[in-house]
């Protein structure tokens, strides 16, 4: 099998970093790490990404696996994921693969309720030298866009770790209000990150649990003072 590079950067997350790489290291061949020191609110998220795409594809990368820090896979999902990426190279097909995102509202509770029952990430896909990537700003897909891929949803889930914490969500809420006041990028805006009206949770079943478990993490207070 070709090579699978983890790639993510962290700003104040660092904390979640040992236990992502956990998660991961019998999926992936390699990390790619950086730290973001290009401060001030928000820079090009496209752009961005798209740098470390070539860095990961330069150093002899096929398969990019794109989690944030704080975002598990399923523990099942490492073999079923070679079993997916093998076949793909075997049969010679462009695909990438999709996901399940449980944004977590407790350490073993993911909330199922209305547009968060909904929610999907592209994760993995190859890199290609042809490929073509979003330059948007904010909440652009992580993945290449070319037409001739194939979309595979695995049915897998990715668990989102930050949510957890209450103060984080209003955070998150606060931040993407003030980067996107007008909800270009996100025309439902912001404010569902906090309504808990219709809340609803499932819990995660042990066959589809993460690894490491859920622990406390540190996150950085200078997220709550981002200018």
């Amino acid at each position: 099998m070709s090579k699978i590079t983890a790639i993510t950067y962290y700003r104040f997350d660092e904390d979640y970093l040992l236990d992502y790489q956990k998660n991961l290291k019998h999926l992936c061949d390699n990390f790619l790490i950086v730290k973001d020191t290009e401060g001030g609110l928000m820079h090009n998220e496209g752009k961005y990404r798209q740098r470390l795409y070539q860095q990961a594809f330069e150093q002899g990368t096929r398969w990019a696996v794109v989690l944030d820090p704080d975002e598990r896979l399923e523990k099942r999902a490492i073999k079923i994921l070679k079993n997916l990426i093998n076949n793909s190279e075997a049969e010679n097909i462009k695909c990438i693969f999709q996901f399940n995102y449980r944004e977590m509202y407790s350490p073993n509770e993911y909330r199922c309720d209305g547009i968060w029952n909904e929610k999907k990430r592209v994760a993995i896909f190859p890199l290609l030298k042809d490929n073509i990537y979003s330059d948007a700003s904010l909440h652009m897909p992580k993945h290449p866009l070319n037409s001739d891929f194939k979309i595979i949803d695995t049915g897998l889930n990715i668990y989102h770790l930050k949510h957890i914490i209450p103060t984080l969500r209003k955070q998150r809420r606060d931040l993407y209000e003030k980067l996107d006041s007008n909800h270009i990028y996100q025309k439902i805006g912001y404010d569902y990150l906090i309504d808990e009206s219709d809340l609803q949770l499932t819990k995660v079943p042990w066959r589809r649990r993460f690894v490491p478990k859920y622990r406390d993490y540190q996150i950085d207070d200078g997220i709550y003072t981002i200018k």
